[in-house]
């Protein structure tokens, strides 16, 4: 596990995708790409927990650090990601340094939190599991709302806090802005700059998604630490789209050759 830190990636960012279609075999497809994340998005996705073990440990035997989003506020399933072999938490919509502790302590193992021992790490990743796995897993919760940006550095500034992943629209929406073309507003801009400026004063991971190579260039100069470029799901409609729209004008009508 020690090789999935983010001091092992260097100066390099962080580069991660997000998968949505809940299958093995696309986690397989995905980690022998050599993504150093790929994101199980139980929160929005349709994976169940046997699932869910699965490709957690396809994308584990590739190298690659699986993470797993769970649902809003739910102790209970960050423990169960992790006791499944997750190398991290993803929590959404935590909005207050409260919310942020109770996700912390079910994260991290005492002293420093309150996860309760048990699954079968210690089988595949020996007796020192539970020594280990504090260091070696991450729990970034989402800031994606104007109170979690008020409240930011008290949700960032704990022991066993890792990072946060930002989430762009919600925060928009939150703020009564629209959910598209709300980047440049320079509300929503400043509470992005407060984010990732205490994530950096903090040391602690910041995450965000991407839509494009010139918005993850953007992202990367403005200090986040690993982006993730879309989704499984994405990039297949989006591929199949364009090749089913580009073989029915290539292709000639029947009965138009003689």
């Amino acid at each position: 596990m020690d090789s999935w830190t983010s001091e092992a990636h260097g100066d390099r960012t962080i580069l991660g995708i997000w998968q949505q279609i809940p299958s093995p075999m696309i986690s397989r497809f995905l980690a022998q790409m050599g993504w150093d994340w790929i994101i199980l998005d139980m929160q929005h996705g349709s994976f169940n927990w046997e699932t869910a073990y699965e490709c957690i440990h396809i994308i584990r035997a590739a190298g690659v650090r699986p993470l797993v989003r769970v649902t809003i506020g739910q102790t209970h399933e960050v423990q169960k990601a992790l006791d499944l072999g997750a190398g991290g938490v993803i929590v959404p919509m935590v909005n207050s340094r409260e919310e942020s502790q109770r996700m912390a302590a079910a994260a991290k193992y005492p002293p420093l939190g309150e996860r309760s021992i048990g699954g079968d790490s210690h089988y595949h990743y020996g007796l020192d599991y539970a020594e280990r796995a504090n260091e070696s897993t991450l729990l970034l919760v989402q800031i994606e709302h104007i109170q979690a940006v008020e409240n930011v550095e008290g949700i960032l500034d704990l022991p066993g806090v890792d990072g946060c992943f930002v989430g762009p629209t919600d925060l928009a929406l939150s703020m009564g802005l629209p959910r598209l073309a709300f980047e440049h507003v320079p509300e929503h801009r400043r509470a992005i700059d407060r984010i990732v400026n205490t994530c950096v004063r903090l040391k602690k991971l910041a995450c965000t998604n991407t839509y494009g190579l010139d918005e993850a260039a953007d992202k990367t100069a403005q200090g986040y630490r690993c982006i993730t470029l879309r989704s499984d799901a994405d990039l297949f409609i989006d591929s199949a789209r364009g090749l089913l729209k580009s073989l029915r004008t290539s292709t000639v009508p029947m009965g138009a050759v003689k």
